[in-house]
């Protein structure tokens, strides 16, 4: 008898299990790495760490106590240090109660000799940590509070940017190093105004090479290097800080290797590339003709706690491995001290987390229409590794997204795909969804998307492209600076006609639009600029460039960049621009959704477009997600997450 399919369903995100961070033990003979699940009943992420031992090919739970956090392996691999915000044991030392839930250090044994035992509670949140002959080295959150008057409650601000999404009004945050030398105890190793952001050790352990920005009132776009001796404590300036924003830096080929761009040529928009300095020289670059991206931005909302590989790279003997996006797919590559780029993942269409050991690579990624697993890329094939989400989409009646190129005036050309309706049957005719992306450097892929299958499961047909200002394509197709709605939206609307002139199941007269951050820009550019959509379901967007120079955490750098225009100088441009601008013309019936802890394309921004909505007579409602962030549709809670899906599922169905 044959086994009906079912189709994927709202709540199928809770019984998804994503992975990251895998790490190799020293000796390269085992790969921990943690993997989370949505609880919907404690309305978190379930964290813990599983151990795959690649002699045995055995995969086995470590932890169970669904609160671990960032982790290393000792220097001999006979431990794990961890984070953790697990319930202290019965017996032994408890940690202080006042301390931040992700500080308290506990020491895990590696093979069934025992339970994690309590090491320390330290009094700042802690996000990453390395074993080293000097101790336990960590990279800790520092927020500053300044002196106030009678204990007063009123904040205090003294620099720019003054929030960061995800951690609200930060005031002088700074992330930074930190030795632990005693139970609870550890000593600064930067300085209170260092923001510390990459952090790459020797092969010995004795030396750390600091990418970091120090400042007091305005953070910077560039970046500096500096090298930490441990032992000493020393910290000297191996590179200023004001010319280039470098990302990484490690030691390599007898010198230092850097990924870094002076931004000169496309602003934000500039991909980097590997630089080499030895002997105090000036870095000279290494890959000159190298156009690509270097990091992961195929979207994907099955993914948690995605390590920071983006612009970064790992040096593994003679070779760096690093991330990038070439057209739809991310990919492992490597490059050596001549400048040779050597592409070292084929199968897998997105690498989202990955290590090296010895020529070969742990690696999280999502291959064909599968969730995430753990591979081995050795002698360039992949192998995968484990099977912790086969049976959640067994049974399922997916939709594959079906490709299409269309010319759209440039060498690179356009990359397009659609999603018939599951159960779909010839002859009918389907609303159908045009989903635009983020960032603008995001790109769309192949790959499983929670929220397009649920949409094609309950009967619309899905759109999706990648117009210019995507990643993937090197960065004149990239760059759209003073050009947002102009070549992009053109882009769209093209692909649009196409699947309503081409695809005989696409209903021209019920469409939709969404698109979250950038694509929630583009959905209120477009619903001011055409009415040929039913409806809109605008996220976390923008409509107002003047208003976001001043309220994102972003808002000081990016909007000028990316606009061509700031204020005082050209205030006229960032309205001409702005889709608040043209909002006596819209007439798409528009859900906006927003977070009011989003930082990144603040509240204000859908608040104003809700109010020039209504005032205009349109329909309108909004929806603001209490606690949550720029994220909600990524790592938002998972009864949040929820919620929005099914909110953005029935205001399309209800108009479509």
């Amino acid at each position: 008898m044959k086994t009906e399919l079912r189709r994927v369903a709202f709540h199928d995100l809770l019984k998804y299990r994503f992975l990251s961070a895998p790490r190799f033990s020293p000796d390269g003979k085992r790969i921990v790495f943690a993997v989370h699940q949505a609880s919907r009943e404690d309305d978190r992420y379930l964290s813990d760490l599983w151990l795959y031992d690649l002699e045995t090919e055995a995969c086995t739970a470590l932890t169970h106590s669904g609160a671990e956090g960032p982790f290393c392996w000792d220097r001999a691999g006979d431990r794990l240090l961890l984070i953790s915000g697990r319930a202290p044991q019965p017996a032994g030392p408890k940690p202080d109660e006042k301390a931040p839930k992700m500080s308290q250090l506990y020491s895990l044994p590696i093979g069934g000799r025992g339970e994690a035992e309590f090491v320390a509670a330290l009094s700042r949140t802690v996000t990453a940590l390395w074993d080293t002959p000097s101790g336990v080295l960590l990279q800790t959150i520092d927020l500053r509070e300044p002196e106030r008057f009678e204990d007063a409650a009123y904040r205090v601000l003294e620099q720019i940017p003054f929030c960061a999404n995800g951690s609200g009004f930060t005031a002088q945050r700074r992330s930074r190093l930190a030795l632990l030398t005693g139970e609870g105890v550890f000593e600064d190793l930067t300085p209170e105004t260092m923001d510390v952001r990459q952090v790459r050790l020797s092969e010995d352990g004795s030396r750390v090479f600091v990418i970091a920005a120090d400042y007091e009132d305005v953070m910077p776009v560039t970046t500096g290097l500096w090298e930490l001796e441990l032992e000493t404590r020393a910290l000297e300036a191996r590179l200023p800080q004001g010319h280039f924003a470098w990302a990484c830096a490690a030691p390599f080929a007898g010198g230092i290797l850097l990924t870094g761009t002076d931004m000169k040529h496309r602003g934000l928009n500039e991909n980097m590339s590997f630089f080499l300095t030895k002997g105090g020289c000036a870095p000279q670059c290494l890959t000159p003709t190298l156009d690509t991206s270097l990091h992961n931005s195929v979207v994907c909302d099955c993914r948690y706690g995605i390590g920071d590989i983006g612009e970064t790279f790992i040096v593994d003997g003679d070779r760096a491995w690093y991330v990038t996006t070439e057209g739809c797919h991310s990919c492992l590559f490597t490059v050596n001290a001549q400048g040779n780029v050597e592409r070292l993942s084929h199968d897998l269409r997105s690498v989202d987390d990955f290590d090296v050991h010895e020529d070969r690579a742990a690696v999280v990624g999502l291959e064909g229409l599968n969730l995430q697993e753990l591979y081995l890329v050795e002698n360039g094939s992949e192998r995968r590794l484990t099977n912790f989400n086969t049976a959640t989409l067994d049974g399922i009646d997916l939709s594959v997204p079906e490709y299409v190129h269309l010319e759209n005036g440039t060498p690179e050309g356009l990359d397009c795909w659609y999603m018939r309706p599951v159960g779909f049957e010839i002859g009918r005719k389907y609303p159908a969804i045009l989903h635009v992306h983020g960032g603008p450097r995001g790109a769309f892929g192949d790959v499983f998307v929670h929220e397009m299958q649920c949409w094609a499961a309950e009967g619309f047909a899905v759109l999706f492209c990648n117009p210019r200002g995507g990643d993937g394509k090197g960065g004149a197709f990239a760059d759209i600076r003073g050009k947002y709605g102009v070549v992009d939206y053109e882009d769209l609307m093209a692909f649009v006609d196409w699947a309503v002139q081409t695809l005989p199941f696409v209903d021209g007269d019920r469409l939709g639009v969404t698109g979250g951050s950038y694509g929630g820009f583009m959905t209120n550019w477009i619903i001011g600029h055409t009415n040929r959509f039913r409806a809109a379901v605008t996220q976390r967007s923008i409509c107002n460039w003047i208003s976001m120079v001043g309220m994102s955490d972003i808002g000081y750098y990016f909007v000028p960049d990316q606009q061509s225009a700031d204020l005082g100088e050209d205030v006229s441009a960032l309205w001409d621009r702005s889709p608040l601008k043209y909002a006596a013309q819209m007439t798409t019936p528009t859900l906006i959704i927003h977070s009011d802890e989003d930082h990144r394309c603040e509240l204000g921004q859908g608040l104003q477009l809700f109010t020039a909505l209504k005032r205009n007579g349109v329909e309108a409602k909004m929806c603001v997600f209490k606690g949550e962030n720029h994220e909600l549709s990524r790592s938002g809670r998972p009864k949040q997450r929820l919620a929005r899906l099914q909110e953005i599922a029935r205001w399309m169905k209800e108009r479509l």
